[in-house]
């Protein structure tokens, strides 16, 4: 077992975590924002650009396993300043990304860092932080994901029209390699090498995981339209640009203080099955609410993004806090790998499905249907979960 280390200062710690979620995810969420903007000037449909969303979530599916026993092997202050180095990198290429393969390139790169994301920042968490005090920590941090998307919904637009979408990549590149100097100052190294958990002798994951890997593929599905409210704001409610990033920042930062609030809630109250039920539910309902905005009043479109927000936008909190809980420190990486797994690959899935059908259909209400059905689905499979134990 590892030897815990000593954190002096828990909210540099936090504020470290917090960016890695922000910087780590950020690959997608900015290619959401900034869609109208490449789709131009790349002159790709809908379909394509929903392709280069996918690349970054399956890929990092298919890499979460793998940056997960990473992880466990180096140790969370190793890997989250790699995750900043990757980012830095993925950055760049997208700033000189001319044609539409250097894109997808781009979207690659940045897939490590996004697989890397939950195990690096589990792990740093699990190896320094006793439980009981990690709720809080935990929804800090994942917040980090919305927030960095709530600050780019503000600017991003402005930004790209200032000095074009590439420009704008090029300035966002400096983030990540100033923050990987901070982690290394700031993180506590708790792990050593020879207590590594190797991939031959690690025990078997708990069934919580699989059931969360479940939930999490199909909240992630439902969750994928999220990427596409920017443009769905534009192309079928007519509002400008500006507006639509406005939106997507909407839903950041209602989802930076659900992640909050819902993993101290889980923590304290011990019912996480329950509090994932009920988000569930929320993402459930603003489906409906993104479809009635277009039928019906244009307005409607504030409250659907505040419930996807509290919904499908902030599961993630209660799930990596539910992995911690019962993975232990030794296998969170692990853990948290295989539950992103599930997770990348429903909301990678979801990306060129949805842009498929409204190039095919000239309307978003496919996609809301489907959006839905995925949230009804991941309600009844909590449910489920909830009543094969006796509390939750």
């Amino acid at each position: 077992m590892a030897v815990p280390a000593t954190v002096r200062n828990p909210g540099l710690l936090s504020t470290v975590l917090f960016a890695g979620m922000g910087t780590a995810t950020f690959t997608a969420g900015s290619l959401g924002i900034l869609a109208s903007f490449i789709i131009d000037d790349l002159s790709i449909s809908r379909a394509q650009f929903g392709i280069a969303l996918a690349v970054v979530n399956v890929a990092s599916a298919l890499l979460s396993p793998v940056a997960g026993r990473f992880t466990d092997r180096i140790g969370g202050r190793a890997a989250l300043v790699a995750l900043f180095l990757v980012a830095a990198a993925t950055f760049m290429i997208l700033g000189v990304a001319f044609v539409y393969p250097a894109l997808l390139v781009g979207a690659l790169v940045g897939a490590f860092s996004q697989a890397l994301a939950n195990p690096s920042t589990n792990k740093l968490i699990a190896e320094s932080i006793p439980m009981g005090k990690r709720g809080l920590i935990v929804g800090i941090k994942q917040s980090g994901v919305q927030a960095g998307i709530f600050l780019g919904g503000l600017t991003l637009p402005t930004l790209a029209e200032m000095v074009g979408w590439r420009g704008t990549y090029l300035l966002v590149a400096v983030g990540p390699l100033l923050l990987a100097g901070v982690t290394l100052r700031v993180a506590p190294s708790a792990h050593r090498a020879e207590d590594a958990v190797g991939a031959g002798d690690s025990p078997a994951l708990p069934v919580a995981i699989w059931w969360l890997a479940g939930y999490g593929a199909l909240m992630g599905f439902s969750f994928g339209v999220a990427f596409l409210v920017p443009l769905f704001s534009e192309e079928a409610l007519g509002l400008t640009p500006v507006v639509a990033g406005i939106a997507a920042a909407t839903i950041a930062l209602v989802a930076v203080m659900g992640r909050i609030v819902w993993s101290r809630y889980a923590e304290h109250s011990g019912k996480y099955r329950g509090s994932l039920s009920v988000m569930a539910a929320l993402a459930l309902g603003a489906a409906g609410l993104f479809y009635a905005a277009d039928v019906a009043a244009v307005w409607l479109l504030w409250p659907a993004c505040v419930l996807v927000a509290a919904g499908s936008g902030s599961w993630n909190s209660v799930g990596m806090l539910t992995v911690m809980v019962v993975a232990g420190s030794e296998s969170t990486g692990r853990a948290s790998g295989f539950v992103l797994l599930g997770f990348l690959t429903g909301l990678g899935i979801s990306s060129p499905v949805f842009g498929g059908l409204v190039d095919r259909t000239a309307s978003y209400d496919s996609m809301w249907l489907l959006s839905a059905a995925a949230a009804l689905a991941a309600l009844v499979l909590s449910r489920l979960w909830e009543r094969t134990t006796r509390s939750g």
